[in-house]
C-alpha cells in the first residue's frame, strides 16, 4: 500500500512522520506538535529574534515548496500555517513588517502559479482587484509619491490583493473534502501558540478589569479583536474537522482544544471571534442535514460542546468576570464601528464615482472618531466608490456560484463555513488578517466529489 502523501496531521510541509519503529501515531504527532508550538510561542514571547527567524523560515519553506513541488497545492499547508502564525508574529513583535503575512502568502502563491503553463479562472480574481485600483490615484494625489501614500495603500489594499491572488490560486486544481481537512492542523498549531500567550497573560496577571470593553491582558497584551478572531478561526476549523473527518483519531482532543480556544476568545471580551465561530458553524451544521451520518455526528459533537460550555465553562467565566461576561456578549451596541460605518456611507454618497481613495477615509470623515475603518464593506464604498460596489458584487456572485457548484451537502457545509468566517470578520474588523483571503480562496476551490476520487483509486 502506498504511503499517503498528506494526512490530517501533516506538519507545515505536508509530510507524514515515520520513525525507525514505523509510522508515528497520528494523535501522538498532534500532541508533540502542540507541545512544540506551546514552547515555541513562550520562547518567541521572550526572544524577539526567534520570532523573526520563525517568520522568515516559514516564508522560506513556502517559497522553496512553491518552486520545487510537483503540484502547486502542496504549498497550501504552508500558507495555512502563515494564516495561523500572522497574529502570533504580531503578538511577539517579530521583526517583520505588519503586513508580512499577507505579502508572504501572495508571494508564495504567485511563485507556485508561475510554474503553470496555463492559468485558468483569471477573470473574476483580476476584476475584483481592478475595480479597486483606480482610486489609488486619489491617495497619491493627496500625499504624492511618498512613504505616507505607500503605507495607506498597502494597509488598505494588501487584503483585497491577497483575496484576488487566493481566488486565482484555488481555481487551478480540484480537491476533495478529505484533502481540505489535511490543511486544518497546520493552521491550528500556531493558533494554539496564540492561545498559549493569551492564557499565560491571563493566569499571571495580578489584576484584570473586566468591563464593557475588550481586554488586552486576556489577549496576551495584543489587539483583542485580532486575537479573538484567530482563536475563533481555530475553533471553527477544529470543530468542522471533528464533524466531517473520516475514520481519524484525535476528535476528542480536537474538541477539547476548540473549547479552550473559545474559552479564551470569550475572555478577550472581543465579541468578533465568538460571533465568527457561531455563525460559521451554524451555517455548516444546517447544510449537514443533507448528509445524515455527518448530521448525526454534528448533533453529537455540538451537544457535547454545548453541554460542557453551558454547564461548566460559561458559569465559571461569569463568576470569574463578576457578571461582566454576560453583559458584554448580550450588548448589541456597535459603538464606534457604527459611527465609522455611517460616516463611510456618507462619504460614498458624496463621492460615488471613485470614492476618496484607499486610506483617505480617516482624513475625510467629519465629526467622527479618528480611526481606520473597521467595516470592510463600507470602506470599499467610501474609499473606492462604484469600484467598491462592483468588487463586492463580483465577490458575492462568485461565492454564490461556487456554493451552487459544490457537488454534495458535505462540500456545501465546508463552503458556507469557510465563507461565513471571513464575511463576518470583514463586517467588524475590515481585512486586518490574511485569514480572510485564504478562507475565501478555499471556499471557492473547484470541489471534487469524494466518491469520484475513490472510484479513480479503484480504477488504477
Amino acid at each position: 500500500m502506498d504511503k499517503p502523501q498528506n494526512s490530517p496531521y501533516s506538519n507545515i510541509t505536508g509530510s507524514k512522520t515515520y520513525s525507525k519503529f514505523g509510522p508515528m501515531s497520528p494523535t501522538l504527532k498532534i500532541i508533540l506538535l502542540i507541545a512544540l508550538h506551546v514552547a515555541l510561542a513562550l520562547a518567541m514571547r521572550s526572544i524577539t529574534l526567534l520570532a523573526t527567524l520563525h517568520a522568515l523560515i516559514v516564508f522560506a519553506i513556502g517559497a522553496w515548496k512553491a518552486i520545487t513541488s510537483k503540484e502547486i497545492k502542496d504549498v497550501v499547508p504552508v500558507v495555512a500555517y502563515i494564516t495561523g502564525s500572522e497574529v502570533l508574529w504580531r503578538m511577539t513583535r517579530a521583526g517583520v513588517f505588519w503586513e508580512f503575512g499577507k505579502y508572504a502568502t501572495i508571494a508564495i502563491l504567485i511563485l507556485a502559479l508561475l510554474k503553470k503553463r496555463k492559468i485558468k479562472g483569471v477573470g473574476v480574481p483580476i476584476l475584483f482587484f481592478i475595480f479597486l485600483a483606480p482610486s489609488i490615484l486619489l491617495t497619491v494625489d493627496a500625499f504624492g509619491l511618498n512613504e505616507r501614500s505607500r503605507a495607506l495603500i498597502s494597509f488598505n489594499l494588501s487584503g483585497p490583493l491577497a483575496v484576488s491572488v487566493c481566488l486565482l490560486f484555488f481555481q487551478q486544481f480540484k480537491i476533495k473534502v478529505s484533502e481540505l481537512q489535511d490543511w486544518v492542523w497546520p493552521m491550528v498549531y500556531p493558533i494554539l501558540g496564540i492561545l498559549t500567550l493569551a492564557a499565560y497573560s491571563t493566569l499571571t496577571a495580578t489584576e484584570i478589569n473586566f468591563s464593557t470593553e475588550s481586554v488586552f491582558v486576556t489577549s496576551g497584551g495584543y489587539g483583542p479583536n485580532q486575537v479573538s478572531a484567530a482563536l475563533g478561526l481555530g475553533a471553527l476549523m477544529l470543530v468542522m474537522w471533528a464533524i466531517t473527518a473520516e475514520k481519524q483519531g484525535g476528535r476528542s482532543l480536537a474538541l477539547l482544544l476548540a473549547l479552550g480556544l473559545l474559552t479564551q476568545s470569550f475572555l478577550t471580551f472581543s465579541r468578533g471571534g465568538v460571533y465568527n465561530f457561531t455563525i460559521g458553524i451554524t451555517a455548516a451544521f444546517l447544510h449537514l442535514l443533507g448528509k445524515p451520518n455527518k448530521f448525526i455526528r454534528g448533533v453529537f459533537v455540538l451537544l457535547i460542546v454545548g453541554i460542557i460550555a453551558g454547564v461548566f465553562i460559561l458559569p465559571r467565566l461569569e463568576t470569574y468576570t463578576s457578571g461582566a461576561l454576560s453583559q458584554r456578549f448580550t450588548d448589541v451596541d456597535l459603538g464606534n464601528r457604527e459611527l465609522l460605518a455611517r460616516a463611510d456611507l456618507e462619504l460614498f454618497y458624496r463621492n460615488p464615482f471613485l470614492g476618496v481613495g484607499p486610506g483617505m477615509g480617516i482624513y475625510q470623515r467629519q465629526n467622527v472618531v479618528y480611526a481606520a475603518a473597521h467595516t470592510e464593506y463600507t470602506r470599499l464604498l467610501s474609499e473606492h466608490g462604484s469600484g467598491g460596489v462592483l468588487a463586492l458584487l463580483v465577490l458575492a456572485i462568485f461565492l454564490a456560484s461556487r456554493y451552487f457548484k459544490a457537488p454534495d451537502a458535505l462540500t456545501r457545509a465546508w463552503v458556507v463555513a469557510l465563507s461565513a468566517w471571513p464575511l463576518v470578520e470583514m463586517a467588524h474588523a475590515a481585512m486586518r488578517v490574511v485569514g480572510i483571503a485564504l478562507m475565501l480562496g478555499m471556499a471557492t476551490v473547484d470541489w471534487q466529489p469524494e466518491e469520484e476520487s475513490q472510484n479513480k483509486k479503484r480504477k488504477y
